[in-house]
């Protein structure tokens, strides 16, 4: 320790730490001068819902559209175009999914994004079936299967609840 007082020890100066000492505390100085950066470009709850629901605004525009009239069918006993119908807004919220997946999730969300989106697969399934029953003339079996596509949605929804959706929400699909 040439030229230093001996209560001077590793420090040459307050900002020239040596050893692996120095070494943590500038790996800890840079990572606290980072941190910041990388939370500006984070996506947060707020931004997925801005991105998100005007995707879903125009996807159930579509749907309402393609559903038109489906209960009346159904009630009459049209089961063909009912189904053809259903397999039509499956068809439409398969490529809505596509187009949700896009959309980078909230780190703090990334687990309920991606249930949601599992469970929005498994609506989608149902959907397709409620069709494919209705067409096959199976009433029956397309009504129970509709049911079990509502609850779908309503799992959906519960699953994103605290992301307070307006039109990423799912209901009934069978209205007209």
């Amino acid at each position: 320790m040439e030229g230093r007082p001996a209560s001077a020890s590793n420090l040459v100066h307050a900002w020239e730490m040596k050893g692996p000492l120095g070494t943590l505390a500038a790996i800890a100085l840079v990572t606290l001068a980072v941190a910041p950066l990388a939370r500006a470009d984070e996506q947060t709850r707020e931004s997925y819902k801005a991105q998100v629901e005007p995707i879903c605004q125009t996807n159930r525009g579509a749907n309402e559209q393609i559903m038109a009239g489906a209960r009346e069918r159904v009630d009459k006993n049209e089961l063909k175009p009912a189904g053809m119908q259903f397999v039509r807004v499956s068809e439409s919220f398969g490529k809505l999914i596509k187009r949700l997946a896009r959309v980078p999730a909230p780190v703090t969300d990334e687990h309920r994004i991606k249930r949601w989106l599992e469970i929005m697969h498994v609506l989608e399934s149902r959907l397709r079936l409620v069709g494919k029953y209705f067409i096959a003339g199976e009433k029956i079996k397309g009504t129970h299967e509709s049911i079990l596509a509502e609850r779908s949605g309503i799992s959906a929804n519960n699953t994103t609840i605290v992301l307070h959706f307006h039109y990423c929400r799912f209901g009934r699909f069978d209205r007209g």
